[in-house]
């Protein structure tokens, strides 16, 4: 085989696809709510265009029994560019459907009708030759999905990496305080806040990538025994052949239908991607409240409240889409059980299993939208910090102090130093001193030993106390999709 030659003519069949979603009465319609449909995802996932993947993966099988030379030289002459065409031009989904209601019913067969519509009589008998409807229709999904995710996602999710880096890199010194439970922790910095959040999302990217390569076509036959491929064929190389072609990997074991598995993790790793992109809007939201105001974004006013010029709707948006992921992620996940071979019962539902990637790739344009008008009010994080910087220390304070024997250290700093620093507004240092006592807990060696420590300086500008924040940023900055 010629796979160079074989990738080229496939790479050129589904740029004839997409094409041809730009001509006129092609619905495009894609799975999930209207409001929320991507125009770059149309080609490849619109309604119309489900019957293309198919003909491809017809077309494709055609090609291999001309590799195989079980299809004449004479016949396989006629598997031109220029019919692929007209087929991908001709053929609409909503065609298939009306022949399929006015044959009896099977999809498949309806495609084949349509298909000899535009074939001379020669390709005929080659067309579905060996095949079961699932070869195709299990191949066409897993050839539309790697397909969409690498010409579409991937650049995609390359813009929103770089905004994201070039973020974190820009805000890697910011300071600010860090929360754990909502509650004011360490101090960190800006960009090691974005930099989680970041690591998160690229590792995700990155795995869905891979995945996206791994999901299996299958051309084995109406049970997975390649029957009649042995029957007919002499060739044992057919279904590998025809996926080599199409660039995906080969089922190990198969029935009728592939695997489910392999598709359901890489929806999975969407929905992780999904989970990042959403954290992000939500902690977004929180640091733009009135209460913290230490992040800007894309917002709109209120239908209400005049006063009101920052309701997040953006991070909103990107946090709150990740629950329709995941509800149209429980359809992949309740149809991974078949009867014996297999049964039609998700075969329905499988017609709807884009939406996730849909609504994810809606998530990102919006994600997108949402960094790029991110502003950091430096001057309010600041303030925030301000208001609890002298007690945030303590940790360091009370480990120094169980280093140096003291019992109870924690209990010691939470009962006796933090009340005092509040009432007396000094800071730690302060108060440590004025406990220093021969007879007391902080012994004059104690004291002595923290003297002569680097905790002096935490102690007393607490705004060093962010141990690898900076250069966490900016190490992640350069963590690259």
């Amino acid at each position: 085989m010629k796979n160079g030659h074989e990738n080229t003519a496939l790479a050129t069949a589904i740029s004839m696809l997409s094409n041809v979603s730009n001509g006129q009465n092609r619905m495009l319609q894609m799975p999930g709510d209207g409001r929320y449909q991507p125009k770059e995802l149309k080609a490849y996932l619109g309604y119309d265009q489900w019957v293309g993947w198919l003909i491809i993966v017809e077309w494709f099988w055609m090609r291999t029994l001309a590799q195989m030379k079980v299809m004449p030289e004479e016949d396989a002459a006629l598997l031109t560019e220029e019919r692929l065409s007209v087929l991908l031009l001709e053929i609409t989904t909503t065609r298939q459907d009306a022949k399929e209601k006015a044959s009896g019913g099977h999809d498949i067969l309806a495609l084949l009708a349509l298909m000899r519509e535009h074939l001379p009589k020669e390709l005929h008998r080659w067309l579905h030759f060996c095949a079961t409807s699932y070869d195709i229709i299990n191949t066409a999904y897993a050839l539309q999905l790697k397909a969409t995710f690498e010409q579409v996602f991937v650049p995609k999710l390359q813009d929103l990496d770089a905004l994201w880096r070039g973020k974190t890199a820009d805000n890697a010194m910011v300071l600010q305080s860090g929360r754990t439970h909502l509650q004011t922790a360490l101090p960190v910095t800006v960009g090691f806040w974005l930099a989680n959040l970041h690591n998160r999302f690229v590792n995700s990217a990155r795995k869905a990538l891979q995945l996206s390569k791994e999901v299996p076509g299958k051309f084995s036959g109406a049970v997975g025994t390649s029957a009649s491929q042995r029957g007919l064929v002499d060739s044992r190389g057919g279904e590998r052949w025809l996926m080599q072609m199409l660039g995906l990997p080969v089922a190990e074991v198969s029935t009728q239908i592939t695997p489910p598995e392999g598709m359901a993790r890489f929806y999975h790793e969407l929905v992780l991607l999904s989970g990042a992109l959403a954290n992000l809007g939500e902690d977004t939201r929180i640091l733009q409240s009135s209460q913290f105001g230490e992040i800007v974004s894309v917002s709109s006013t209120s239908s209400a409240m005049s006063h009101k010029m920052a309701n997040p709707i953006a991070a909103e948006n990107v946090a709150g889409m990740h629950v329709t992921v995941i509800a149209e992620f429980m359809k992949i996940l309740m149809t991974l059980v078949s009867d014996l071979q297999r049964d039609l019962r998700g075969s329905s539902v499988m017609r709807s299993y884009s939406a996730v990637a849909v609504y994810v790739y809606q998530q990102i344009l919006t994600a997108e939208r949402l960094l790029k008008s991110l502003m950091v009010d430096k001057a309010r994080c600041r303030e925030n910090f301000h208001t609890q910087e002298r007690l945030v220390v303590a940790e360091l304070l009370h480990l120094f102090l169980q280093r140096e024997g003291l019992p109870e250290a924690h209990h010691f700093v939470n009962t006796k130093v933090i009340p005092q620093a509040i009432a007396s507004d000094m800071n730690l240092y302060q108060v440590m001193q004025g406990l220093v006592s021969d007879s007391g807990p902080i012994t004059v060696e104690i004291w002595r030993h923290l003297q002569d420590s680097n905790i002096v300086s935490y102690l007393t500008s607490p705004e060093k106390y962010i141990g690898d924040a900076v250069e966490i940023a900016y190490h992640e900055a350069e963590n690259k999709f």
